[in-house]
């Protein structure tokens, strides 16, 4: 019975973790996830901000991700910003494609993707999986911009190009004079 009891509480502890990680995600400050589940409430999620601090550090921990627990938060919250504006880009939306050029310059800047190549880096091959990634959805929102690219009308292109070779005529015949 025991043995029943203590697996329930570390069920419920590693949920309150979980939803203290899903919190900070959003924004909120230990003291407000300690306070309450949603932020707002009267029920206590954590004993304090300490204690909401600390859950924050050990989710991410068993999530597997890096030690420096700010720079992983901040590159999740970029993550979550770049996907919901991914979807306002697909669509040709120039501000979103703006938007996610910014984001990922900031996420490059946080995990240091940008490194000069005779920087130390513990792990190449990661970095430069990340970095074509990087240099992909770059190219791919270059690809969108130049699509919505308004196009002069071809008789325009016509008229430009009948004056360029006119002034190179001149320029010509008034050098053999």
């Amino acid at each position: 019975m025991e043995a029943t009891d203590r697996g329930a509480e570390r069920r419920a502890a590693a949920r309150r973790r979980a939803e203290a990680l899903a919190l900070r995600t959003a924004g909120l400050d230990y003291g407000r996830i300690a306070a309450s589940p949603d932020g707002e409430g009267p029920a206590t999620l954590f004993p304090s901000a300490t204690a909401a601090r600390r859950a924050v550090a050990r989710a991410l921990r068993e999530a597997g991700d890096e030690p420096d627990v700010e720079r992983r938060l901040q590159a999740r919250r970029l993550d979550r910003a770049l996907a919901g504006a991914w979807t306002k880009a697909d669509g040709g939306d120039g501000p979103a494609i703006d938007r996610i050029l910014a984001i990922e310059t900031r996420r490059a800047r946080l995990l240091a993707l940008d490194l000069p190549e005779d920087a130390a880096v513990d792990d190449g091959a990661a970095v430069q999986q990340a970095a074509a990634e990087v240099a992909r959805r770059l190219q791919r929102l270059a690809d969108l911009l130049n699509a919505r690219a308004p196009r002069p009308p071809a008789a325009a292109v016509a008229r430009c190009t009948a004056c360029a070779d006119d002034r190179e005529t001149s320029v010509a015949a008034g050098a053999s004079a």
